[in-house]
């Protein structure tokens, strides 16, 4: 008889330092995740802007995930502070899997997320992946490539196109996408593919093997 084993779902959080960032760096995987039933959530650093704010409630929505935002932070304008370490340090804290922009990144709200996250996850085990942003510098070697099938790739574009306050973005248009998973999955070897860098991967301990006593 076959013994059936109890799901155990997944708690992972997208740190997104605006309300697009973690849709165009990992949007088929949180896709993936959501779907195959683990709970999904997207942290917005910079929530003071309400439009933007909205708009990335309706794609978390699109991808299966929740959103939590934190309403002090501004675009253009994020500093790292305690309060937001402190924030984000609850968004985490029963998270197993964190992923979050690279440090090496043009822009200096993303280069203030990942630090904001490392400051959080100071004390955590828990696996952390940098995924890639449309500024993301030549330091950002990715280790990991999640295959991105056509349905993904078009749950991911129905998230972004509902950013209608940036639809002007290039970065965000179907073929820049499909060119940028061609690109990965080359390089991982899939025909397209989202790239991570996996900083590190929290491992499970084995079973322990009960000695039967005489």
């Amino acid at each position: 008889m076959n013994q059936l084993h109890s799901f155990q779902p997944l708690n992972v959080v997208a740190v997104s330092p605006h309300a697009d960032d973690a849709e165009y760096g990992a949007g088929c995987l949180l896709a993936a995740y959501a779907a195959a039933g683990h709970r999904v959530t997207v942290a917005l650093m910079t929530g003071a802007d309400e439009v933007r704010a909205a708009e990335a409630k309706a794609a978390a929505v699109v991808l299966g995930a929740d959103l939590v935002t934190d309403p002090s932070g501004n675009d253009g304008s994020l500093d790292v502070t305690g309060a937001r370490v402190r924030w984000l340090e609850e968004q985490v804290e029963a998270a197993d899997v964190v992923l979050a922009p690279h440090p090496d990144d043009t822009h200096q709200d993303h280069r203030a997320t990942s630090a904001i996250v490392r400051a959080a996850l100071r004390r955590s085990g828990v696996s952390l992946c940098w995924y890639r942003t449309p500024s993301s510098g030549q330091a950002f070697a990715p280790t990991a490539f999640h295959p991105v099938t056509e349905h993904l790739a078009r749950t991911r574009q129905r998230a972004i196109d509902l950013h209608r306050s940036q639809s002007g973005r290039s970065y965000l248009r179907r073929d820049h996408l499909t060119l940028k998973d061609a690109w990965f999955g080359w390089v991982g070897g899939h025909p397209a593919a989202e790239p991570f860098e996996v900083v590190r991967q929290r491992i499970i301990a084995p079973p322990v093997r009960v000695m039967a006593t005489r």
